[in-house]
């Protein structure tokens, strides 16, 4: 049905309205019944593999919804860490750690006053320590380059954004773990090219399957970092809102990461003008829930998330 000019942007901001009343009243029932809805989702199943996170306390009803969404549709991970920029509160930490055994939140590296790595990371990135601490210092996303750049790699392990979400489909995720031969590691491939750092653009030419930095798997330690680590020294502390994807970008295609299906591994805006949703639970294994549809992902109360 064609739209009347304005629809699709008053659309947009009465959802967006409805996303923040339904996001206040998950915050106020998960504050008294989080252990009532753990019943509810009765997971027993375990699954040998890791998870590791970056969030802020802005984000953390997101990260709480992640966090239950991974539980329900895959299992209980052998670990989670969910790495803080430094803003969780006391209370929030509790709710986390109390509620979840298999999950701990490290506030990690005062940026504010750190002045070497030395010690503190893993050797390959000792050579650029200036550079990983100014870029810490000055964006979020540095952060969360480097603690999972210094993340070490034990068992199969998940780096996801808070604003990821998992659904019916993503029983696939056990895939990962039992194909053989088994891939180096996975990513959610970007909807389109374009969603990276100028400077790298203006040296490349459009590839296929860009890197979106929300979703990676990681099978093995990654092997090849140099190349995407200097990209740090052609930035010349001078960062853009895509510099850590960038990274990321050139690091998984060094090591030769495989892309997963755009249809079951969401990355798409296309329903961000409208009431209805392009995808449903049934259909999906994960939703990344970027900023053009972040109210999507409240658009609906969570039990639609949950199927509960």
């Amino acid at each position: 049905m064609k739209k009347i000019p304005g629809q699709g942007g008053f659309t947009k901001k009465l959802t967006t309205e409805i996303s923040k009343w339904h996001r206040k009243k998950f915050a106020n029932e998960v504050s008294q019944n989080l252990p009532i809805l753990l019943i509810k989702i009765n997971q027993k199943k375990r699954i040998p593999m890791e998870v590791a996170s970056f969030s802020s306390c802005n984000d953390y009803q997101e990260q709480l919804l992640s966090i239950l969404s991974f539980v329900r549709y895959v299992g209980i991970p052998i670990k989670w860490t969910l790495y803080s920029d430094g803003s969780h509160t006391a209370a929030q930490i509790a709710q986390l750690e109390d509620h979840f055994d298999f999950l701990k939140v490290k506030k990690g590296i005062p940026w504010n006053t750190i002045k070497t790595l030395k010690g503190l990371c893993k050797e390959a990135l000792e050579d650029y320590e200036e550079y990983l601490i100014d870029y810490a210092k000055k964006f979020p996303l540095g952060k969360k380059l480097f603690y999972y750049l210094n993340h070490t790699i034990e068992n199969p392990t998940l780096f996801i954004d808070s604003d990821i979400l998992f659904y019916e489909q993503a029983k696939v995720v056990e895939l990962f773990l039992t194909e053989r031969p088994q891939a180096t590691g996975w990513f959610m491939p970007d909807t389109n090219w374009g969603c990276l750092d100028s400077r790298y653009k203006t040296l490349y030419s459009e590839q296929v399957y860009q890197v979106n930095s929300g979703f990676i798997f990681a099978n093995v330690p990654f092997q090849h970092l140099e190349k995407a680590l200097e990209i740090l020294k052609i930035y010349d502390f001078s960062y853009e809102y895509f510099s850590e994807q960038t990274i990321y970008h050139q690091l998984l295609k060094d090591n030769s990461f495989m892309p997963l299906p755009p249809k079951t591994f969401v990355l798409d805006a296309g329903d961000q003008f409208d009431f209805s949703y392009l995808f449903t639970p049934k259909q999906m294994a994960v939703r990344h829930y970027t900023g053009p549809v972040r109210h999507k992902m409240w658009q609906k109360k969570y039990k639609w998330h949950l199927s509960l």
